[in-house]
């Protein structure tokens, strides 16, 4: 499966000894594709991530940048939504734990710098490589900016008794701050809806607080929420 994201400086939720992080709030698209034993899944989300409030929000959808299918996880209320605006349908629930602080952390190998593009139009990052071993084997190749530590690319696979997912993330269009602070705002008629607790096929805590997040989840039969699953 997959995930991914980016900086802070000053928050508490960032991990100690870290590289360097991306802004606090930033908005832009990811791509991400993901493999496993079953087949695999390329998707696009808009996502809006706002460390100074411990939030962020996404919608996502396989051909087009807008969806009707959204997530918003609010770790300082302590709750989530699943919506669907076309059908009028909202899940809610129970978020906790730390929020994800999108950062290289501090033990990552420095695998030299990389340049983009060519002549004057031309991007310049460093990429890092990292493990962990807290529950599982994840290992992430991350490609950030070299001014801000902005994500560009990442690639993390996760190996799991008996199986193992990879997936790659792309960022595009990145922009700094959030354009409209309503996109993390429910609608009215999540509020007639009991709070469920949260069903995550992904939990490697760790790994979400760097740039491999996953910002999609499973539901409790291992399917994509709100998406749709397709062999490659």
């Amino acid at each position: 499966m997959m995930l991914l994201a980016v900086l802070f400086a000053s928050l508490a939720v960032v991990a100690h000894g870290t590289i360097c992080c991306a802004p606090q709030q930033w908005e832009g698209f990811k791509v991400f594709t993901i493999v496993d034993p079953s087949g695999g899944q390329r998707t696009r989300q808009f996502y809006s991530y706002d460390a100074h409030n411990q939030r962020y929000a996404f919608s996502s959808n396989f051909t087009n940048s807008v969806s009707s299918y959204k997530e918003i996880w609010d770790y300082r209320q302590g709750t989530g939504y699943r919506i669907n605006s076309d059908k009028q349908t909202c899940e809610t629930f129970a978020v906790s734990g730390r929020f994800p602080a999108n950062c290289i952390p501090g033990g990552a190998t420095f695998e030299g710098p990389t340049t983009y593009g060519f002549g004057t139009d031309t991007l310049d990052t460093i990429t890092y490589l990292y493990n962990d071993t807290t529950d599982e084997f994840t290992n992430t190749l991350a490609v950030v900016t070299r001014q801000e530590c902005l994500p560009v690319e990442t690639t993390t696979t996760i190996f799991r008794p008996g199986t193992y997912y990879s997936y790659a993330l792309n960022y595009n269009n990145v922009s700094p701050g959030i354009r409209d602070a309503t996109v993390f705002d429910p609608p009215s008629y999540c509020r007639k809806y009991a709070t469920k607790k949260a069903n995550s096929f992904y939990k490697a805590p760790r790994v979400e607080e760097g740039y491999g997040i996953p910002s999609w989840q499973y539901d409790a039969g291992n399917s994509f929420v709100g998406q749709q699953k397709k062999s490659m």
